[in-house]
């Protein structure tokens, strides 16, 4: 067990240890930064909202149930209408009893008979005719009914609405797309920055060995007594500056390791390393090519362009206020033992709606809606301008970057020459430490400057672009090595 203890950690240390290439860098950082699964999560709202929208086209089926307790059950009483019927009826009858009596030669009935018969047929009837009282609700009684609605013709309004989202939807894409290029350039930059470090404390690095071999000669000369003590004084100070600024660099070093690591979303603990250098790869696309990359493919142009698409959406949206709407609906009761004798079980119908006046306020969200489109277009054009602007400056700041570079190897060819002559010089006793000292210097603010100017050169075309929306073509150059 202890073997494979050791040998796992061996493996863990391997590949803690191992080169962090851009590459690495880029991936690790799409798929563990901070902001780029926020806008993951945004996405994926608007795709669920987008979902929600194509409901409005499915029926909606609701089931309401509940349960009822009345003070009193709901009765209708016609008890006067029967009465007043038994009494018609029972009129009728005494009178037709006295026809009959009077045409079989007998006298008119007299009073006293007529109420005898009166009350006979009066009680007689109310025995033969039924109670006219019903029912309708009982006290209690509970209703479960399914509705069931189906717009038909809306003016417009729910398409305008899908087509609204389904908008919000490729914006939201496009935003993501919008932080995985910021995400992109901000890692490419930092991790050339950390390259530019390296060299850079490569560069002081091979300074201050080269000025502790200078200070170590003049030591020597100087107890052979062939140079003065100011020599050598000279050659310290110019030692304690170069390790100076050694130790500033590496310091900077650190700081821009940890630059790196939070744009990444890696945890600021964690161990990387890079082992790269800046090598100069030339790029081959024209200024025209790029300006049309950016028309097509800049984010914050698509999302113009899809925020006017949206605007249009809007003015459907309002211009189907003043268009009818049609509705299919129906309901049916899955308790028809509570229901009256007024109520049916099902019903099918169709609703037909149309706002006649409400004040003009349609009139006025219809304005808005139009001039909103003409705002998007007008700044639609006014971002274009910029686009074409930010195109052009970061295409003449890599061309100057570049051409920095190129210039400056005859500066370090120079240095290199001088360094070696002065170094000559004060071997044979014919030169001074300070000219030395003056030659390091000027030999390493020349490999500093071309540095600087590669550096300058990739963070510029990382500018350019990232602008063009298109921020890994530098990772291409980077990995030409044919170019």
């Amino acid at each position: 067990m202890k073997k494979v203890f050791v040998l796992l950690m061996l493996a863990i240390s391997t590949i803690h240890s191992q080169s962090l290439t851009l590459e690495d860098a880029i991936d690790y950082a799409l798929k563990h930064n901070v902001q780029i699964k926020q806008y993951e999560a945004k996405l994926t709202q608007k795709e669920y909202q987008n979902l929600e929208a194509l409901g409005n086209f499915l029926p909606q089926i609701n089931l309401n149930a509940s349960y009822t307790h009345l003070n009193d059950p709901i009765v209708i009483d016609l008890d006067p209408i029967r009465q007043a019927m038994i009494q018609l009826q029972s009129k009728n009858q005494v009178e037709f009893a006295n026809i009959y009596n009077l045409l079989q030669g007998n006298p008119q009935l007299t009073n006293e008979q007529r109420n005898f018969l009166f009350n006979q047929y009066s009680t007689q009837l109310n025995s033969l005719i039924p109670p006219f009282t019903k029912e309708l609700k009982k006290q209690d009684y509970k209703t479960a009914t399914l509705v069931g609605i189906q717009p038909i013709f809306t003016g417009g309004k729910l398409l305008a609405a899908k087509r609204f989202t389904s908008l919000d939807e490729k914006a939201a894409e496009v935003e993501l797309k919008q932080i995985k290029d910021e995400v992109t350039k901000e890692v490419t930059k930092k991790y050339l920055a950390v390259v530019l470090m390296n060299d850079v404390i490569k560069i002081r690095s091979d300074v201050v060995e080269s000025v502790k071999k200078h200070r170590d000669r003049a030591d020597k000369m100087l107890k052979q007594g062939l140079i003065s003590n100011h020599n050598l004084l000279r050659a310290e100070v110019a030692l304690a500056d170069a390790e100076k600024n050694l130790f500033e660099d590496k310091n900077k070093l650190e700081l821009a390791y940890l630059a790196l690591k939070n744009e990444m979303g890696m945890d600021l603990n964690e161990t990387i390393v890079i082992d790269d250098s800046i090598i100069f790869r030339d790029f081959a696309d024209s200024l025209d090519y790029l300006l049309n990359l950016a028309k097509n493919n800049n984010s914050i142009l698509q999302l113009i362009e899809l925020k006017k698409q949206q605007a249009e959406q809007k003015y459907n949206v309002e211009r189907s206020s003043f268009l009818p709407t049609l509705a299919a609906f129906g309901k049916y009761e899955l308790y028809p033992e509570y229901l009256s004798t007024l109520e049916p079980r099902w019903a099918v119908g169709l609703s037909l709606n149309i706002n006649l006046f409400n004040g003009m306020r349609d009139y006025a969200k219809l304005q808005v809606a139009d001039y909103l489109i003409e705002e998007v277009n007008a700044l639609q054009k006014n971002v274009e301008n910029k686009i074409s602007l930010l195109i052009n400056k970061s295409f003449k700041d890599v061309m100057n970057a570049r051409e920095k570079y190129f210039r400056n190897k005859t500066t370090v060819a120079l240095a290199v020459e001088n360094l070696r002559l002065n170094e000559k010089r004060f071997e044979t006793g014919l030169g001074t430490s300070l000219e030395v000292v003056d030659a390091n210097l000027a030999f390493e603010k020349a490999l500093l400057d071309s540095e600087s100017s590669l550096f300058e050169y990739y963070s510029n075309l990382t500018q350019l672009y990232s602008v063009a929306g298109n921020p890994m073509n530098v990772l291409t150059i980077l990995k030409n090595k044919e170019n």
